[in-house]
Formats: C-alpha cells, sequence, structure tokens
C-alpha cells in the first residue's frame, strides 16, 4: 500500500509567547517493493522559538512511532489470530484425516470381525462334525471289542474244544484198537458144549421150562446171564432157534419202565409185538416168541410162568 503524508505549514499561536509562525516541511512517503520510506524535509524552526518547534518534531515523531508500534501490534494479532485460525483448519483437517483412517480402519475391522465370526462357525460347525464322526467312531470301537472278546472267548472255547476233540478222538482210537484186538480175541474163542456161537457171544438155548427168575438164576450158574439184545442181527439169530424163551428184559422195579439185567435203559431197538408190553397186572418179564415172516418178537408175560430161557456169555 502506498502512504503519501504530506505535512503543510502550520501556524501555531501561543498566548504567552506571542505568536511565531513555522514552516514545516513537507513529508513525504514512498512505497518501494511494499516498504514505507519516509522522507521528512528538514524543518527548519524560526530561530527565536527554536526549543518549542524540536519539541513539536519530536512529539510528532513520537506519535508517528506509536502509531507505528500499534499497526505493529495489530499486524502481530492479525498474524497470530491468521496463525491460530490456520492451526485450528491444519488441526480440524487432521481430525477429519484422523477420523477418515479410523473409520476405514472400523470398516476394515468390522470386515475381519465378520470374517473371523464367519470362520469361527465354519469351525465350529466342523468341530461339531469331528466331535460327531468321534464319537461314532468310539462307539463302533467299543461294539467291534465287544464282537473281538465275544470271538476271542469262542476261540477258546473252540480252542479247547479241539483239545477235548483231539483228546477225546486219540481215546476213540485206543478203544477202537483195543475193541478189535477184543473182537479178534473173542472171535478165537471156543463156546463151551451146548453153546451156540454167533459173533462174539456163546449162546446157551434151555430144554427145561422155569420161571424168569429160576431162568436167570440158572443162567448166572453157567457163568452167563439172560440174553440182552443190541441188533436186528442178534434177534433174528434167535429167532432162527424157533424157541420162545426168556431174555433178560424186565420191568419190576418199576413199572413201565424196561430195563436189561445189567441195569441198562431200554434203548436198543425194541422188537415188541402189537399192542405189546400191554402192562397187565404181573405181566413184568419178557419173553421172544419166533415168527416166520420176521425177525420174532417181544411179549410181556407173567415172571411166575414157565418158558424156555435164552442164556449168554
Amino acid at each position: 500500500m502506498r502512504v503519501e503524508v504530506t505535512a503543510k505549514k502550520e501556524n501555531m499561536y501561543d498566548s504567552r509567547d506571542g505568536v511565531q509562525d513555522f514552516k514545516l516541511n513537507k513529508l513525504k512517503s514512498m512505497d518501494i517493493d511494499d516498504h514505507t520510506y519516509v522522507h521528512e524535509r528538514p524543518i527548519q524552526a524560526h530561530t527565536k522559538y527554536g526549543f518549542g518547534a524540536q519539541h513539536l518534531v519530536w512529539k510528532r515523531r513520537f506519535i508517528a512511532a506509536l502509531s507505528l508500534g500499534i499497526l505493529c501490534v495489530l499486524l502481530c494479532g492479525v498474524i497470530v489470530v491468521l496463525v491460530y485460525e490456520q492451526y485450528k483448519l491444519n488441526s480440524a483437517n487432521n481430525l477429519t484425516k484422523e477420523g477418515e483412517q479410523l473409520q476405514t480402519s472400523y470398516r476394515n475391522m468390522t470386515k475381519e470381525k465378520d470374517q473371523l465370526q464367519t470362520s469361527n462357525n465354519t469351525l465350529t460347525k466342523q468341530k461339531d462334525q469331528l466331535q460327531t464322526s468321534y464319537n461314532n467312531l468310539t462307539k463302533e470301537r467299543n461294539q467291534l471289542q465287544i464282537s473281538y472278546n465275544t470271538l476271542t472267548k469262542e476261540r477258546d472255547q473252540l480252542q479247547t474244544s479241539c483239545r477235548t476233540r483231539d483228546q477225546l478222538q486219540t481215546s476213540y482210537n485206543t478203544v477202537t484198537k483195543e475193541r478189535d484186538q477184543l473182537k479178534q480175541s473173542l472171535s478165537l474163542k471156543v463156546c463151551p458144549d451146548g453153546w451156540i456161537k454167533f459173533g462174539s457171544s456163546c449162546y446157551y438155548i434151555s430144554t427145561e421150562k422155569k420161571t424168569w427168575d429160576e431162568s436167570r438164576e440158572d443162567c448166572l450158574q453157567r457163568g452167563g446171564d439172560l440174553v440182552i439184545i443190541n441188533s436186528l442181527e442178534e434177534q433174528t439169530f434167535l429167532n432162527f432157534m424157533k424157541v420162545e424163551a426168556w431174555i433178560g428184559l424186565t420191568d419190576t422195579l418199576t413199572k413201565g419202565k424196561w430195563i436189561w439185567v445189567d441195569h441198562t435203559a431200554l434203548s436198543t431197538p425194541t422188537y415188541w409185538g402189537p399192542q405189546e408190553p400191554n402192562g397187565a397186572v404181573g405181566m413184568n418179564c419178557a419173553i421172544t416168541r419166533f415168527s416166520s415172516s420176521g425177525p420174532g418178537s417181544w411179549w410181556d408175560w407173567l415172571c411166575s410162568g414157565k418158558s424156555f430161557r435164552i442164556c449168554e456169555k
């Protein structure tokens, strides 16, 4: 700003010292490159009143300096205000920028949180599925363990059975060998006079009749007993004798429970005649009768009756 200050002549009159004209030089101010230069033309004071003129000059200088100082102060205040406003503006811009950054960070963190939540839900679901699979596998393992234990127990039982079977087979082979040896020995056996040989046994058929008890006693005295029939071949052989005779079968101990004289139950094939045994009173002993059309048959008979007898040894 270009400021021009011109000092005009002033006449000053002093009531005490009289009137004195002071001629003031013009003060010029020039603005070069935005700097203000004040050119002051020397003031020529009246020689008579030189001190007062000098005083006026210093007063005007003081006022100019004071004005300049005030302007400087005002300028400094403006500068401070501008700096303060600029600081607030910069602070606001910084806060806005930080707010935007925080908002961006918040959105990013929210997105990451959602992703983590989704991942957590997925992992939780997978964990539940794995837990279910683990429980199922544990259940299957327990079932397999039970099956394994059962099979192991059965295997041990089978091994025991196999060992028992092997022992029984060994015993059977031994008994079979002994039986064969015994049969061979018996086949070489010679029956006493009056006895008939069949298989490995000797049979005696009496020529006189006696009761069942008397017949058995006679057989025992001869070293045998009333015959025990164990097979169809033996029954057929006795039928060829064409005789009705006592056999070693009775139910005198328990009615209806027929046993052989060696106390074995009647479990061999039976050859009872029609409607026999009929269970009539006193008929507790058995006889075998000849039949021309078959192997013969058994009948229950009074033990006190008399009949022929067949002894076996």
